[in-house]
């Protein structure tokens, strides 16, 4: 296993490498804070409608609780990779409880414009999270897989229910596939952006570094060497020489 993979490496990181680090929490807080306040609105409203939703009435209370702790967290300055792996499968699980909840109870007798609101919305959004945290190419399988079986539950769970709204569910359900690929792509390129930087920024490292002036111990214990060996073989006359012998 590699050691960067491992917890104990962030403790040892500096540079750039840390900055990093920083600005992934701070990218953690606004991706948190933002939705809990949308949920304390919407739990503050949805309490007082006549119908209510069940994924919002139980869920919501459960979860205000839970995004609050992540915030003060980060806010602390905690971080860990095993946090990252928890939020990704806390996401997949969210996403499936909150359309499954959907297909069992849609309510769409009463409210048929729920089709283009919360529970495809919130798979955009934990796809977002999802890109955030996970290598682009594992992130895009696991968002692919997340949006087919979430499409294909209302239909395969609860068909005659939506039958009446089907131009509605195509639609939303097409307009959801067009905002994930769009952000597939923005997280392909930021990918590209970030490997093309650290490309850039060992080249310009390589640069301003002067590689001939490194020498390690046994390079030059084996230069003094050599050249102890060729000052004592210059002071005495070769012995297959006769001449020079001869002269001497």
């Amino acid at each position: 296993m590699d050691a960067r993979e491992h917890d104990l490496h962030l403790l040892h990181i500096t540079g750039d490498e840390r900055r990093s680090f920083e600005e992934k929490r701070w990218i953690f807080v606004c991706l948190t804070l933002s939705p809990l306040i949308t949920f304390t609105v919407t739990y503050a409203v949805q309490i007082t409608q006549p119908v209510q939703e069940p994924y919002v009435i139980y869920m919501y209370p459960i979860l205000a609780p839970m995004m609050l702790g992540v915030i003060v967290w980060n806010l602390l300055g905690g971080y860990s990779r095993v946090a990252e792996r928890i939020v990704v499968v806390v996401q997949v699980v969210l996403a499936l409880l909150f359309n499954l909840s959907f297909a069992v109870q849609p309510i769409l007798s009463v409210s048929p414009s729920f089709v283009s609101s919360a529970s495809y919305w919130g798979l955009v959004l934990n796809s977002c999270v999802i890109l955030l945290i996970v290598p682009i190419r594992r992130a895009a399988w696991l968002v692919a897989a997340l949006y087919v079986v979430c499409v294909a539950l209302p239909w395969t769970l609860n068909f005659d229910a939506f039958r009446p709204h089907l131009a509605a569910m195509v639609r939303t359900q097409g307009n959801v596939f067009s905002v994930l690929l769009a952000i597939l792509c923005l997280a392909w390129y930021r990918q590209r952006y970030v490997e093309r930087a650290r490309e850039a920024l060992m080249l310009r490292q390589l640069a301003t570094t002067d590689l001939f002036a490194v020498r390690t111990p046994d390079l030059n214990a084996e230069q003094e060497r050599v050249a102890g060996t060729a000052a004592g073989t210059a002071g005495r006359p070769s012995t297959g020489d006769p001449i020079r012998s001869a002269r001497t």
